[in-house]
């Protein structure tokens, strides 16, 4: 057995052992495990026979390790958070949509499986990530989760390449080049903050993490990810601290030259077609707003959804003579080629999960969204020391700003990473205010011990005065 396979197995066990007794650790390997996925990698075939899931392993342990370790945990006195609320009402309109969609078959088992499994590790991770040490721990594996994932695409073979686009590298939810130039690209402001520490290790780990990142983002040639990226540098400006716009925008410019000095023509020849003329643009391009049409058709006729993992199966029924004509058969009934995405998360979630369930979705958005707002200001207000989680709040927004704008061009409404950055604003507010309140009992210990030794300095000077001796 490599002894990559040896040591993945070391640190996934004593992980899993560990959880029960301190849940961060098991929310951590959960994470790693999600970028990772052993599963499609080399060395992970040697553990097949082992018969092992990990992710399933894991979430097991964190949950009973949560459970016993409840009392501990320092969520406050709010258990169930507004945006968790949301999340909470997002699936139940899922199992209605499921309920009163057109079918009900094994894409809806897999979809409904896997979202209570994200929803309720989210939950778990808004309990137990709710500290300053916490947080930050959360922020080194970001980072070296995007190192590993930069790295395995700089050292990814050709046949990892379709179409000259970067494929099959991480889990599932981003294997396909635009959910993997997405996911990176969501990491990088966690990455900026790490680089914004003073102190050299960690300056280091994010510089390599930053480089291969965006080399690898590069490699995706993902056009979504490219327009979801220049949204972000132009409002990270407006996001970042004051105080630290400076370092902002030197960060910006020189990650610009880099990102130019890595591309290629064959990415620049992938982004010109975003502006290019009707005639010139790639047939997947021109497909999105038929296929956006069709959905809006769908969406009329089924104002209570298709039903969760439906979208696929339903497009066929509303495919426009266009669309048929776009992809060369016009007599065609069934286009399967494009039977494949929505390209769109508000669109999909609208179409599988109705008008209520979009209302939820932008509701719980809006809720995670407006927590980061309240939380900066209460930070900066009330905390001595509020420079990290002011610059986590700013790392979070761009993270969501990236998969909401990412999201207009491609499907990210199932996508896990994207629901971890709409739970991170609660596991934020909670750490902000154990901060609070660990400040507040330190001003209380010290005005406490100021007046004590007050109150027995004013016991002492009447006898002194009288040219006594102090007791």
């Amino acid at each position: 057995m490599p002894i990559r396979s040896i040591v993945f197995l070391l640190y996934f066990f004593g992980s899993a052992g560990a959880s029960f007794v301190v849940p961060i650790a098991g929310v951590l390997c959960y994470i790693v495990l999600y970028n990772v996925y052993p599963q499609e990698t080399w060395w992970g075939k040697y553990l097949e026979p082992l018969g092992i899931r990990y992710a399933y392993f894991i979430a097991a342990c964190l949950a009973v390790g949560t459970i016993v370790n409840l009392n501990r945990l320092r969520y406050g006195r709010q258990t169930v958070h507004p945006v968790e609320w949301g999340m909470l009402l997002m699936f139940l309109t899922m199992l209605l949509s499921g309920v009163t969609g057109v079918a009900w078959n094994e894409r809806t088992n897999f979809a409904i499986d896997k979202m209570w499994k994200v929803f309720l590790f989210a939950f778990m991770m808004s309990h137990v990530v709710v500290t300053r040490r916490h947080v930050w721990l959360l922020l080194i594996v970001f980072t070296a989760m995007s190192l590993y994932l930069g790295y395995e695409a700089k050292n990814a073979p050709h046949s990892a390449f379709m179409h000259n686009r970067l494929d099959g590298i991480g889990g599932p939810d981003f294997r396909e080049s635009t959910g993997l130039g997405i996911h990176l690209l969501a990491l990088l402001p966690f990455v900026a903050v790490v680089l914004w520490q003073k102190y050299w290790r960690f300056r280091v780990l994010a510089f390599l993490a930053a480089c291969y990142s965006v080399n690898a983002i590069l490699l995706c040639r993902a056009r979504s990810a490219f327009m979801a990226g220049l949204v972000a540098c132009a409002t990270a400006i407006w996001y970042v601290p004051r105080r630290y716009r400076g370092w902002a925008v030197y960060m910006l410019v020189f990650g610009l030259l880099g990102g130019v000095k890595l591309s290629d023509p064959w990415f620049w020849g992938r982004m010109k077609t975003i502006v290019s003329s009707h005639q010139d643009r790639e047939v997947s391009s021109a497909a999105r707003l038929l296929i956006w049409a069709s959905a809006w058709e769908m969406i009329k006729d089924h104002p209570f959804g298709v039903g969760v993992g439906q979208f696929q199966r339903m497009t066929n029924r509303y495919t426009t003579p266009e669309l048929r004509m776009l992809y060369g058969n016009p007599a065609t009934e069934s286009v399967n080629m494009i039977a494949r995405d929505a390209h769109n998360s508000f669109i999909l979630c609208a179409a599988e999960t109705g008008v209520l369930g979009l209302a939820c979705f932008l509701l719980t958005l809006i809720m995670s969204w407006g927590t980061l707002s309240r939380l900066r200001r209460r930070a900066r207000r009330h905390l001595s020391d509020p420079a990290m989680f002011e610059m986590m709040v700013f790392a979070n927004r761009m993270a969501l700003l990236v998969y909401l704008v990412g999201g207009m061009f491609t499907s990210r409404f199932y996508t896990e990473g994207f629901w971890w950055m709409v739970i991170l604003p609660v596991c934020l507010k909670r750490a902000v205010e154990n901060e609070i309140r660990e400040e507040v009992r330190e001003e209380a210990t010290v005005r406490m011990l100021l007046e004590d030794w007050m109150r027995q300095g004013d016991q002492v000077q009447p006898g002194l005065a009288m040219g006594g001796q102090p007791a």
